[in-house]
Formats: structure tokens, C-alpha cells, sequence
């Protein structure tokens, strides 16, 4: 999971909502607006799914998703304005959930939560740096709810789509790409290198696939909690 850095809201969302005080997500939005929302996100995101981090590849398959569920426990009645407000929509991939046939515990990201809610808050890096990484490259957390969030809700361990692999291969590449570059080169070097990877993704957010394992690698190097 990366940190979402959310700017303000498309141009086109603010007049709707404007014009239409009563309008809800669900029955109301015009295709213009939801085309604006997609591309912002996916913009802002790096082309990156907020959940599992993999690359979406164009912002026409973004799927919205609310970070607060529009129907928590299923319930069917809702707050139509916080169905509106971009401050906590994010986008994410199609979870895998467009393979006919692809059973549940195949499915992850918002495919798989459904309207479960979540104690991890994408927007907020003290608590996405809760999120650890294993050596198989698997996503958990000392937090229990949060760990639940990931591992369960999300299913972000999924072993249908390798994550925990495809994971572990990013970092391990990462790791050999900084090796190579400072092979010969003092402590003080390596510390260096390892620092300016860490700004260039984190403060710059030239965010790449499934970095968010590199993070958590260079924080635990870094000394950074």
C-alpha cells in the first residue's frame, strides 16, 4: 500500500456538487465528472493501484473506489455528500475480479473488501507505516485490525496472482540495483544512495510498482519510524 497524497478535486466534481446539493454517487454522476475523477487519481497515484500497487495502465480502468465504504455492514441507507467527497476516493485495480469465474478468495483490493471497513488510512503515512513486509515478500502488520485489513480484507497476499513473489522480486532487484552502484564505495556511500532512493520515491513520489516493500526496506535501514 502506498500513501495517497490527494490534491483538490476536478474542476468538474466541485460544480456538480455545487449544482446538485442532493446528488448521490451511485445514481447521479455524469460520465464527464467520473472520466475527471479517474484521471486525477491516476495521475496523482503514479499509475498505481492505492491497494496492491500494481500498474494500471490507463486511468479508463480505474475503478473509484471510497475508502469509507458508501454502505458500511451493507446497510442501505447512506451519506449521499460523503459519497461526493474526493478527499477520500482512491483508485484502485479491478482486484482480479474480471476473470470469469475467478473465485473470491481470488479476487483482492476493493473486489475483495466489498463494504467491509478499514482501520488503515491510506492518506495518512503513520499509519501506512504500520504495513511490514516479510522476507517472501508477504503483507502484514503488528497491528491487529490493520494486519486483518491487509492480509484478509484486501487480501493482498493473494497466491493466485503472486503477489507476495512479485513483491519480493521488486525488492530484491532494488537491492541489486544499489549494490551495483556503490560496489567499492564507502559505508557513508551506501547510506547516501539509500537516502536519495528514499526521497526520490517517497518526498518526490516518483512512485514505481509495489514500492511500497522498498519503503518499508529503506525506513527499517534508514532507522525511519
Amino acid at each position: 500500500m502506498i500513501v495517497i497524497k490527494r490534491g483538490k478535486e476536478p474542476n468538474s466534481l466541485l460544480k456538480f456538487r455545487k449544482e446538485n446539493p442532493d446528488a448521490d454517487y451511485e445514481s447521479d454522476m455524469p460520465t464527464d465528472v467520473l472520466k475527471d475523477i479517474r484521471e486525477q487519481m491516476w495521475k496523482e497515484q503514479r499509475c498505481l493501484c492505492a491497494y496492491c500497487m500494481k500498474k494500471i495502465e490507463a486511468p479508463s480502468v480505474v475503478r473509484i473506489e471510497h475508502c469509507r465504504p458508501r454502505h458500511p455492514q451493507d446497510e442501505q441507507e447512506h451519506d449521499k455528500k460523503a459519497t461526493l467527497d474526493f478527499k477520500w476516493m482512491l483508485g484502485v485495480c479491478y482486484g482480479n475480479s474480471l476473470v470469469r469465474g475467478v473465485k473470491p478468495e481470488d479476487k483482492t483490493c476493493d473486489a475483495h473488501r466489498g463494504n467491509t471497513e478499514l482501520t488503515v488510512n491510506p492518506f495518512d503515512e503513520l499509519s501506512v507505516r504500520k504495513i511490514k513486509y516479510k522476507a517472501d515478500g508477504s503483507i502484514y502488520s503488528d497491528d491487529a485490525d490493520i494486519n486483518k485489513d491487509v492480509t484478509e480484507t484486501l487480501n493482498l497476499n493473494c497466491q493466485a496472482l503472486s503477489l507476495p513473489q512479485t513483491r519480493k522480486n521488486v525488492l530484491m532487484a532494488e537491492k541489486n540495483r544499489i549494490m551495483r552502484k556503490c560496489k567499492g564505495k564507502s559505508q557513508d556511500a551506501f547510506m547516501r544512495e539509500l537516502e536519495r532512493t528514499y526521497t526520490s520515491l517517497v518526498q518526490k513520489r516518483n512512485l514505481t510498482p509495489y514500492c511500497g516493500i522498498i519503503i518499508s526496506w529503506l525506513e527499517s535501514k534508514l532507522k525511519i519510524s
